[in-house]
């Protein structure tokens, strides 16, 4: 019935005159759907955002103390630019998460349990290369600076640092610069200029990477049961170290090595408060 009305209709309009024409009012369906569609389309389809959002760089942190791991992941997942990918205190897990998460970052402690951030540094450049990794550590003296750069660190932060220095430090690492910060640049100026490099280099170059982090305890007044709880390695393994540090220094006995050591902690210790006196003045 419908269609037969429509084709009434349709019989009503002047012979040779296409549906449509001469009404102004008229347009073809097809334009009506494409008018529709390309208003949707113009609704659905915005312009590009110009901004390209990057990815975070993942960064595992290793350190022994759980506060410093902590603080480090509330600032460093707040920042857009990195995000932690893990975390741990124990030198062969950091070695399962590295190679697990593929980080392009890792800030690690030099003091680990079951292990030498030292030595760590070493197994993650022949892992990859590529990552790069930030020193966040309470040893100040020239040595282990030293050391930490020739493993393989791009960077070296105090433990006293300020923070806002770590996620320049990051930044700066993940450029393919080296970094320290300006009270580790200023320490390194000072011994460089009164050849304590080259003298602590001299007298503890014999010193493997693990039995100059013994040696450096013992000057901390660690015992052998204490230092082998830090390092999580047996009382046994401890005596073996301090047996080779005293032959390779040249000492006959366990308070030799004690004394020797403590004047070497104190000594750089004294070296580090003179630094920060300086440097307090010329701020």
């Amino acid at each position: 019935m419908q269609r037969c009305n429509a084709d009434s209709q349709r019989s009503t309009l002047p012979r040779g005159v296409a549906a449509g024409h001469g009404d102004p009012s008229y347009r073809p369906k097809s334009a009506e759907r494409n008018g529709r569609s390309e208003r949707a389309s113009s609704i659905k389809s915005p312009i590009p955002s110009p901004i390209k959002h990057r990815t975070k760089a993942k960064v595992l942190v290793v350190h022994h103390a759980p506060l410093v791991r902590v603080g480090l992941a509330g600032l460093i997942n707040a920042s857009d630019r990195f995000t932690i990918c893990a975390q741990t205190d124990d030198a062969p897990k950091a070695r399962e998460m590295f190679v697990e998460h593929q980080p392009q970052l890792v800030v690690l402690g030099l003091t680990l349990h079951r292990g030498d951030g030292l030595v760590l540094i070493g197994d993650f450049r022949r892992l990859n290369s590529a990552a790069r990794i930030l020193v966040l550590s309470a040893r100040e003296d020239a040595l282990s600076i030293q050391r930490a750069f020739r493993a393989g660190a791009r960077g070296y932060l105090a433990i006293e640092d300020d923070v806002s220095e770590v996620l320049q430090a990051l930044d700066q690492i993940a450029a393919g610069h080296l970094y320290t910060s300006s009270s580790m640049s200023r320490r390194l100026l000072e011994n460089l200029a009164n050849g304590e490099i080259e003298s602590a280099r001299s007298e503890l170059k014999p010193l493997s990477d693990r039995e100059l982090q013994v040696f450096s305890l013992i000057g901390r007044g660690f015992g052998a049961s204490r230092l082998a709880t830090e390092l999580h390695l047996s009382v046994k393994t401890i005596e073996t170290h301090q047996m080779h540090i005293k032959e390779k220094l040249g000492l006959r006995s366990a308070a030799e090595l004690s004394e020797r050591a403590t004047r070497w902690m104190l000594h750089s210790m004294r070296q580090t408060r003179e630094l920060k006196k300086l440097l307090r003045i010329s701020g």
